[in-house]
């Protein structure tokens, strides 16, 4: 299968070096970006496929959030040192 021709910017902004320049810079989401551009063979895991889709991240599961502090009448039990 050939390699796309045109690429385009994934997910949030983020800032990155140039690996010709070392200049930071944030790619512009609203361009599409050639397969030979040097920040789309530096940075491949930032760009997609022009036309393709990511599936949505699934939402984090939620963790049981510890209580600390005493609710009122809740007695609890320490040790001595």
């Amino acid at each position: 299968m050939a390699e796309p021709a045109m690429y385009r910017v994934t997910g949030d902004p983020c800032a990155v070096r140039h690996p010709e320049s070392g200049v930071l810079i944030v790619p512009d989401r609203s361009r599409p970006w050639p397969a030979d551009d040097p920040l789309v063979r530096a940075y491949p895991w930032m760009f997609i496929p022009e036309g393709e889709t990511r599936p949505a991240k699934p939402a984090p599961e939620s963790v049981p959030i510890e209580q600390a502090t005493r609710a009122p009448g809740e007695r609890r039990t320490t040790r001595r040192r």
